[in-house]
Formats: structure tokens, C-alpha cells, sequence
């Protein structure tokens, strides 16, 4: 009884924290930067998602559609300015440029509002060493449980990409080697599937599928084939599918994988499921990156340390619910156990596919 009550608890943990949002990814907020100087000026276009920034600066009543949005920013440029100017510093040589907030506007990113505003840093000179300081979402705003900015980047000879988040918030232009960059899009891949409920639920399902160590390995090993090739594919090919037909169909996915679990699906029945259901998630993974460079080395090892990050947050998914899985298999209780959880988890798959296809 104490194992199927340690397995019920962690999925209901899962579940519950699931339960308290309407989105499955709520839980972190993704900003993208870009970052370029041209003499003693430098650029910086900010893109925050719209309803956490409302929250951190009190844009007043939520808008409910892009017009609105664009009048709240607009009507709210000395408070964005006031908040960022404590909050995103570009300094040289240790002295602060003055930051000037010459733009807002609204654009969709993968079917959520984000806030653009166009930043201007006047400096004292053009050359020498340029750092960025980033604290946007901080603990102390109580806006987002978690917060990440990938940043694209170009001064004078040095460009590049680098990644801020709360544990890492200042950058000297010239310091990042490709080894920092790529071990910061390998920490982002962990975090991005480890904070997808979505993801987590997936791989949950399949796991509760699998008969043995071989199947799991069988149907993760496919479906991380998938999901690698439409990542690579989508971010190195430019092309997309917008994330209202994607969404929906990996909640989908979800339902799918757990109402087949309770009809005893067979592993070699599954594989071809598991591997086109795994190009939709692919698509979802490349949603969580802008690139828009081209093609080259440093763009490629990003990807791929994403990628791997990945596979890391999906191995400590695995490593953490297999072996309770097959101790809950050593009870009484396993049957009634597994179909519980499997139907819980299929009710929030058939939940977010209503959500995301009928009320988005």
C-alpha cells in the first residue's frame, strides 16, 4: 500500500500542479532579445510575453485583443521605463549607457501576445568592453516561476548567442566560448521539457505502457528520433506549423497514448504512433527558440546541446518514474493503480486539446 500511495503521490503532485493552470506551460516565461551596436549606440530589441509583463507594471484591466494591448503599453512607457532601467543595463568599461525607450508594439509568438519595446543605449564611446546586466521577472517581482531570455547578439567583430535566467544575469561581450554557449542551451532543453506539464504527461503515458526496460527504451528511443529530426529540421530549414495546429494536436498525443494504454496496445503496434506523435513534439520544442542567423557552427552546436538537454530532461523523467512504476507492478493494487493514473492523464490531454482548439 505505501508503494502504490508513493506512486499515486507523485502523480497527483504532477497532476495537481497541472490542475492550477489553464496553460501547460505557465509555469516559465520565455523572452528572446536581440542585441546590436552600431558605434556608440546599441540597439536592443526586448520581446517579453504580454500577460507576465502586465502583471510586473500594472498595465491595468487585461486587453483582450492586440489594439488594446498596443494603447496599454503606449499610455505605460514611463513604467516600463522606470522598470527595465534598474533591470536591463548595458554598461562600457563599468559606465552605464543611458537607455531610451523609443518603441512598443504588439506580435504573436507560437499563438501568446508578447510585448516588443525597442530599446536605445546611448554610450560613452564605441570601443571596449561591453557587458549586459539582465534581471527582468526577478524572484522579488512574484510575476513568473521561472524566467529565461535567449539573446542573439552582435558587437562590431564579436556576435553570438547567449541565454540569461536567474541564475545567470550578466554578460561580457567577448567571454562567451562555444563551450559556455552550448552548456546553456543544454540547461535550457532540461528545463524546457522538465516545465512542459505537456511533455512530462507524454512521457509519463508512455512510460506507464511499457511491459519492460526493453519496450520503454524501444518507444523513448523513437520518439526522441522524432522529435530530433523536426527540431533540427524546422530551426535549420526555416520552416514552421503554426502553433495553433500544433498544440492541440500534442495535447492529443497525450490522450491518445493513455486511452491506448488502457486498450493494451502492443509495443510494435505503437512505435509508428510514438514516432509521429514525436515530429509534433519536435515542432513544439522548436517553438520554445528563435534563431535568425544563418546556418554555421555555433548555430549548430546550440542546437544540438538544446537538444540533448533535451534527451537529459527526458532521462531524469524515466529515471525518476520507471522505477516506482515497476515497484507499484509488485502490488495488489497495480492494475487498478495504472488505469487511475492512465485516466488522469488522458482526462488532462482531452482537457488542453478542448482548450487549445475550441477556446484559443
Amino acid at each position: 500500500m505505501r508503494r502504490w500511495l508513493v506512486f499515486g503521490g507523485l502523480l497527483c503532485c504532477l497532476l495537481g500542479f497541472g490542475a492550477g493552470t489553464a496553460d501547460a506551460h505557465v509555469i516559465a516565461s520565455t523572452g528572446y532579445s536581440t542585441v546590436t551596436q552600431e558605434g556608440d549606440r546599441v540597439d536592443y530589441r526586448l520581446s517579453l510575453e504580454y500577460a507576465v509583463l502586465a502583471r510586473a507594471v500594472d498595465l491595468g484591466v487585461p486587453a483582450d485583443d492586440d489594439a488594446q494591448r498596443e494603447q496599454a503599453l503606449a499610455a505605460a512607457r514611463p513604467r516600463l521605463m522606470e522598470y527595465l532601467d534598474e533591470r536591463l543595463v548595458v554598461s562600457l568599461d563599468g559606465a552605464a549607457c543611458e537607455p531610451e525607450l523609443t518603441g512598443t508594439s504588439i506580435a504573436k509568438r507560437a499563438g501568446t501576445p508578447y510585448a516588443e519595446l525597442a530599446l536605445t543605449f546611448s554610450c560613452p564611446g564605441s570601443t571596449g568592453s561591453f557587458h549586459l546586466r539582465y534581471q527582468v521577472f526577478q524572484d522579488s517581482d512574484a510575476v513568473a516561476d521561472d524566467h529565461t531570455n535567449q539573446v542573439e547578439y552582435r558587437f562590431g567583430d564579436h556576435s553570438g548567442r547567449t541565454v540569461f535566467d536567474r541564475s545567470h544575469s550578466d554578460f561580457t561581450v567577448g567571454d562567451n566560448s562555444l563551450l559556455t554557449s552550448s552548456l546553456q542551451y543544454g540547461r535550457l532543453g532540461v528545463k524546457h521539457i522538465l516545465l512542459g506539464l505537456d511533455h512530462v504527461l507524454f512521457v509519463v503515458a508512455l512510460t506507464i505502457g511499457a511491459q519492460s526496460l526493453k519496450s520503454l527504451l524501444q518507444v523513448t528511443s523513437m520518439f526522441t528520433v522524432a522529435h530530433s529530426v523536426t527540431l533540427l529540421s524546422t530551426l535549420l530549414g526555416g520552416s514552421s506549423v503554426p502553433a495553433i495546429v500544433v498544440e492541440p494536436l500534442i495535447a492529443l498525443s497525450i490522450a491518445f497514448v493513455a486511452v491506448e494504454n488502457l486498450l493494451g496496445g502492443s509495443v510494435p503496434h505503437r512505435l509508428p504512433v510514438v514516432f509521429g506523435f514525436g515530429l509534433l513534439h519536435g515542432l513544439g520544442f522548436a517553438g520554445s527558440l528563435r534563431i535568425t542567423d544563418e546556418a554555421g557552427r555555433e548555430l549548430l552546436l546550440s542546437l544540438l546541446s538544446f537538444n540533448v538537454g533535451i534527451e537529459a530532461g527526458q532521462a531524469i523523467l524515466l529515471a525518476a518514474v520507471f522505477p516506482l512504476l515497476l515497484l507499484v507492478r509488485k502490488t495488489r493494487f497495480a492494475l487498478s493503480a495504472q488505469r487511475t493514473a492512465t485516466g488522469v492523464v488522458a482526462v488532462f490531454g482531452l482537457f488542453w486539446f478542448v482548450e487549445r482548439f475550441f477556446l484559443s
